[in-house]
This record gives C-alpha cells, sequence and structure tokens, in this order.
C-alpha cells in the first residue's frame, strides 16, 4: 500500500434519476474503509462533450484521502460504476451513461498506463471536471507543470450551478 495522499474524484450522471445516481455512487465511496471524504463539489448540470445527443450531464466531484494505488482506486470505482449499470466498454464512445467516476488528479502525481491516465488527459480544457475539482481543491496544481488549475480559462468558463 503507498502513503495516503489527496485525489479528486470526478461523478457524473445524464441517464435515469441522475441524483440518486450520484447520492447512492457518494454513500458507496463513504462506505469504503479505505477512502476517506474530504469534501464534496456542488453539483453542476452540463451538456455533453462530444458523442451522440444525449441529455445534460450532472456533475460533481469528492475530495479524499486514501493510500490505495491508483489502479486500486480504479478497480473500486469501476465497481461501483458496474453496481449502477455501467456498461464497460462503452457501446458508444462519449455515450451516454447511468454514472462515470474518473479519477481526475492526485496530489503531485501522474499515472500513465493503458487503463489509466491521472491526471486526467482533457481536466485542463473541461468547465465541468475542473469547476467542481476545484470546488473542492482550490489549491490544486497541475503535477507536469506545478501550474495551479485555477489559472486555466476552463476553470473561469460559465457552467451551471444546481442545488
Amino acid at each position: 500500500m503507498e502513503r495516503a495522499r489527496r485525489i479528486v474524484l470526478g461523478l457524473g450522471s445524464n441517464l435515469g434519476d441522475r441524483a440518486a445516481t450520484l447520492r447512492a455512487a457518494i454513500a458507496a465511496l463513504r462506505a469504503d474503509p479505505d477512502l476517506h471524504l474530504l469534501a464534496e463539489a456542488a453539483r453542476y448540470e452540463t451538456p455533453p462533450a462530444g458523442g451522440p445527443p444525449q441529455p445534460r450531464y450532472l456533475n460533481t466531484a469528492l475530495l479524499l484521502t486514501t493510500a490505495l494505488s491508483p489502479p486500486e482506486i480504479l478497480a473500486r470505482t469501476l465497481a461501483i460504476e458496474h453496481a449502477h449499470g455501467r456498461v464497460r466498454p462503452d457501446p458508444i464512445r462519449w455515450g451516454p451513461r447511468t454514472l462515470d467516476i474518473d479519477l481526475l488528479w492526485i496530489e503531485g502525481e501522474t499515472h500513465d498506463t493503458p487503463s489509466l491516465t491521472v491526471p486526467h488527459p482533457r481536466l485542463r480544457e473541461r468547465p465541468f471536471a475542473l469547476r467542481p475539482l476545484l470546488d473542492v481543491a482550490p489549491d490544486a496544481r497541475d503535477p507536469h507543470t506545478g501550474a495551479p488549475y485555477a489559472d486555466l480559462p476552463a476553470a473561469r468558463a460559465a457552467i451551471e450551478r444546481v442545488p
């Protein structure tokens, strides 16, 4: 097991009862004894990023601490997605989904394998991922450059915050 450090998971849903799905996924993550929830971001409703026509997404992010390795985190998040009806591999690239959980960021670390890239490869340009990340980790920095994520244009993009 690795040393404990901060991570941010991004969660999104655009099928079914999106809010209930996010609540259930967060409850499952809270129940994991190896993940310790520190903060939960606001909810944002956003259009899909690419793919076919589909419903809008409800997105949020969680700040956690864990000593799990990135592959172990991935395995646990994939199991939660599966429990909520997510089919992988996705039948349609960037298609609609009941639940999407992405490991967006690990403080001061990178990870690059065929199955997982951290930070998330499109984090820097996706407001629906970056804004919730900054809600819970406003001091987050790109581990490749050391630059604050808060300085990126996507961090200032207008997206719809929902109650």
